[in-house]
């Protein structure tokens, strides 16, 4: 037994949201990451100034001090340095009170000792501050000097032998390795009493994020992985769409196809009801005549005539049916529809003249060429014609123009009469075989017209006159390329 593969198919919706949502994470880790190398050059910029404050601060309160001290005996002992070490401690927690996360003390170049170390956790209050100033006991370590932060001990030795040897305050921000690496920003600088540089004072804080390089640079790995994950889906889900579209165009025409020939099958049986009914009347008259004709009446002129008319008005019916089925069996080839146009006025104008209807005719001289077959769109014409003729029963105005299409490459050739204009009924019906609101006719005139236009690629619409009575008929037909060989544009 085997089983048939199942395919499955994922919502085109679901496939946007996807898409769209890889693109929107890419954004905001992109965002994120962005945002954190600004804070950090911002934090970073901060800690400069801070320290400059703070450093500022502790060597004017511990250089003083220090320049005190006697040079001489050459070996000092260890109780006043130790002495030494509790008076710049309270100064330099003093100093640091007021600046947050920042240690800092003293190197005293006289004991080669770093000296008055304060090691602040967090902020320190008022309180803090007085109980270091009366601290009895020295913050010593081994022989009376002050403990160094154990990472930053080795950066704090280098730095503060630099600023003394070059004389300058510098500034710097380390990556420190250890059990948990950190990132410090540092300040030294050397403390000069009368030309005489007699130690150095030092600040360090810790940055926030030591990790900030590796974050950073994960943080633009997932971004650029969500940005080529949405880029690759995005190229699928295109694939996918462009196959859709194929397939939706297929069966697009299809349907058309499909629906073309349901309009065929409907007009069809519209075409044969009216066929039936149309074709039933002379029937009638005929076989009336004949029954009249076996049962010995005689064969008169009256009775032989209307047996005539009846035939006369089948085989009209029936060339009406053939024209109309052969409406759109024409070669076309580029032609002058202002020629056309000017002949159906020619032909009209007799006509006209009988009936009291002025002509008038309109060309435009630069009307681009259609593809046409010229007999089949004067017969257009000249049904459109003679309609408006016969519905100006006292009179009026018949004119033909054409032009450009105001907004595409075709032209437009309009038949307008002054007559009384079409109800919202007949407009529904007027192109219908069969339809006629004479009370002579087969009412396949229009029906035959608007085939022959469609035939053409155009199409022929009916409207009444704005500015006044009468009706419009309007026929628009693609124009052709030059060369083209009668193909529209």
């Amino acid at each position: 037994m085997s089983l048939a593969p199942v395919k499955l198919r994922v919502p085109l919706g679901v496939q946007v949201g996807v898409v769209a949502a890889l693109f929107v994470a890419a954004l905001v880790v992109l965002w994120t990451t962005g945002a954190l190398v600004v804070a950090r050059e911002r934090r970073r910029s901060e800690a400069k100034g801070l320290l400059d404050r703070a450093g500022d601060e502790l060597a004017a309160r511990g250089s003083g001090i220090i320049a005190r001290e006697r040079e001489f005996p050459d070996y000092p002992e260890e109780p006043s340095r130790a002495e030494l070490d509790r008076e710049l401690s309270a100064e330099a927690t003093a100093a640091l009170a007021r600046h947050a996360g920042i240690e800092g003390g003293y190197l005293v170049l006289r004991y080669k000792s770093f000296l008055g170390t304060a090691a602040l956790k967090g902020k320190p209050n008022d309180k803090a501050v007085e109980k270091a100033k009366k601290q009895s006991e020295p913050l010593t370590q081994g022989q009376g000097e002050s403990r160094l932060p154990p990472l930053e001990a080795d950066l704090i030795d280098i730095q503060v032998d630099a600023a003394i040897r070059k004389k300058q305050v510098l500034f710097s921000v380390e990556e420190l390795e250890g059990e948990r690496p950190v990132t410090v920003a540092i300040r030294t600088a050397p403390l000069v009493v009368d030309g005489r540089v007699v130690g150095a004072s030092w600040v360090i804080t810790r940055l926030v994020d030591p990790l900030f390089v590796d974050r950073s640079l994960q943080g633009y790995r997932w971004a650029t992985g969500l940005a080529l994950g949405g880029i690759v889906l995005s190229f699928a889900l295109t694939a996918g769409l462009a196959r859709t579209v194929r397939r939706q165009a297929v069966e697009r025409d299809r349907l058309q196809t499909d629906l073309r020939r349901s309009e065929r099958l409907a007009a069809l049986g519209k075409l044969l009801a009216g066929v039936a009914h149309e074709v039933r009347n002379p029937l009638a008259g005929i076989r009336s005549t004949a029954q009249l004709w076996q049962r010995g009446f005689e064969v008169d002129a009256d009775s032989l005539g209307g047996l005539v008319d009846e035939v006369d008005r089948l085989e009209e019916i029936v060339s009406s049916l053939l024209q109309f089925s052969r409406a759109d069996a024409q070669d076309l080839a580029p032609g002058d529809l202002n020629a056309v146009l000017a002949e159906a006025a020619r032909l009209a104008a007799g006509p006209a003249e009988l009936k009291g209807v002025r002509v008038e005719v309109e060309l435009d001289p630069d009307l681009p060429p259609v593809a046409m077959a010229p007999p089949a769109l004067l017969q257009v014409f000249r049904n459109l014609t003679t309609n408006a003729i016969h519905a100006m029963s006292t009179g009026g105005t018949l004119r033909l123009t054409t032009r450009r299409h105001p907004s595409r490459q075709a032209a437009l050739a309009i038949v307008a009469d002054t007559g009384p204009g079409l109800t919202p009924e007949v407009i529904g019906h007027l192109f219908e075989p069969f339809f006629t609101t004479k009370s002579e006719g087969t009412g396949l005139g229009l029906a035959i017209a608007r085939e022959i236009a469609l035939a053409h690629s155009g199409d022929l619409g009916a409207a009444n006159r704005t500015e006044g009575p009468g009706a419009v008929f309007t026929l628009t037909l693609p124009a052709t390329q030059p060369g083209s060989n009668g193909e529209p544009r």
